[in-house]
């Protein structure tokens, strides 16, 4: 096996080369790796391993986080990517891999999944991992936007509890990722957050309410205050549709799953905001009073306090 060291001080490089030598032979990958070549990162988040084949073995480049913590643990979860790719029962095909431009969140899904794998072999093993399950479900969790913290934690168990992958398995759960539960998708109020903050647009808001007839009839109210209520600016903010008068929030709506609103007003007067539930069958025109007297409030004691 070659020895070429990329970057760093030569010792602290030795010393991963050290570690990565004796996983190979643990791995039994003497035979594939011929040439390893390591580089040193200043972020864990940074490690990978690249390869580059010859005829008949793997040139194999590790970059490193240049830091002792869990270093075993860290190296030997890069080379399982390895020992999956020159595995024939795994069936390693890059070519079907979701392309990181035309569909970023299947690749990203894809990343998450493979990574579950190799880091609960780790685990299994009784190998200190700095990706263990912890770290490695809060990061799923946090990439499974979707889906709320409780069914992406049971979607998180369910993988890294499988015992063996096969490539395109991994393929498949990035591709179809809501077939991973078989539940359905019960309202959250993260997951409400999570789309908002990716779309904050009317549109999108008024889409989150099933009902056809409620969601015209909330549209009209957007209608009626632009209308209505002179010099009042409608806009959407991450959380819902805001109406201003003088840059100042007097009325905001947040259309909420089970074809609610939440209806918050402002009492210019005493500065105080308070909030109340719209069902679906509220009296529009009730609403739209409710509206209009508050922006004549608001012409009387709007300005800021």
């Amino acid at each position: 096996m070659s020895s070429t060291a990329w970057k760093g001080n030569s010792k602290k490089v030795e010393d991963i080369r050290t570690v990565a030598e004796d996983i190979i032979t643990r791995l039994g990958l003497n035979s594939s790796v011929k040439g390893l070549f390591i580089e040193k990162t200043d972020s864990p988040w940074q490690e990978k391993a690249l390869i580059k084949r010859k005829k008949g073995y793997l040139d194999v480049k590790i970059i490193v986080w240049d830091d002792d913590t869990f270093l075993y643990g860290r190296v030997y979860r890069l080379f399982l990517y390895i020992q999956d790719v020159l595995n024939p029962a795994f069936q390693y095909n890059p070519k079907m891999a979701p392309d990181e431009e035309k569909d970023p969140e299947a690749r990203d899904r894809y990343n998450q999944i493979w990574s579950i794998y190799v880091d609960s072999r780790v685990e299994r093993l009784g190998i200190e991992n700095f990706y263990d399950r912890t770290l490695r479900k809060n990061l799923f969790i946090d990439m499974a936007k979707e889906l709320s913290w409780g069914k992406a934690g049971r979607v998180f168990l369910k993988l890294w509890e499988k015992d063996l992958y096969t490539y395109p398995d991994i393929i498949d759960y990035a591709v179809n990722f809501s077939r991973l539960s078989e539940e359905p998708s019960a309202a959250s109020v993260e997951v409400d957050i999570k789309r908002c903050l990716k779309e904050p647009y009317v549109k999108n808001h008024l889409e989150r309410i099933s009902s056809k007839a409620f969601r015209d009839a909330v549209n009209e109210l957007l209608s009626f205050t632009a209308y209505h209520c002179k010099d009042t600016v409608i806009e959407s903010t991450f959380y819902g549709i805001s109406f201003l008068y003088q840059r100042r929030v007097f009325i905001e709506i947040i259309p909420s799953h089970g074809d609610n609103i939440l209806f918050t007003v402002l009492d210019p007067e005493t500065n105080r905001y308070a909030t109340s539930v719209c069902p679906k069958d509220s009296d529009i025109s009730t609403v739209q009073k409710t509206i209009r007297e508050r922006y004549e409030k608001m012409l009387l004691y709007g300005k800021q306090p």
